[in-house]
């Protein structure tokens, strides 16, 4: 039974593992969309947001969260720009 029980507690620590890296890359994204969104207001003057919102169909509080994201992420990374790519799979926020 050791043997058994020692593959369960790998598999459980590769499950782990692989939900940290996953939410890692939900915040990296989150924190993208926030930053093109407020690249896309700051662009696009006054009506910027209302257009985020319809292109996005997202409410005003969703946009802003994300924009938040955006903030949040350059308090908690020491200002790591979040396109700053650090695997393949990321280029695409790029």
């Amino acid at each position: 039974m050791g043997d058994l029980m020692t593959g369960v507690l790998e598999a459980r620590q590769r499950y782990q593992r692989a939900r940290a890296e996953a939410a890692e890359h939900v915040d990296r994204y989150r924190a993208c969309l926030g930053l093109a969104i407020r690249e896309a207001r700051a662009a696009g003057g006054p009506g910027a947001q209302t257009s985020v919102m319809s292109a996005l169909k997202l409410s005003r509080e969703q946009v802003r969260a994300f924009e938040q994201a955006y903030t949040d992420w350059l308090r908690d990374h020491d200002g790591e720009n979040p396109r700053t790519p650090v695997a393949a799979e990321l280029t695409a926020c790029v």
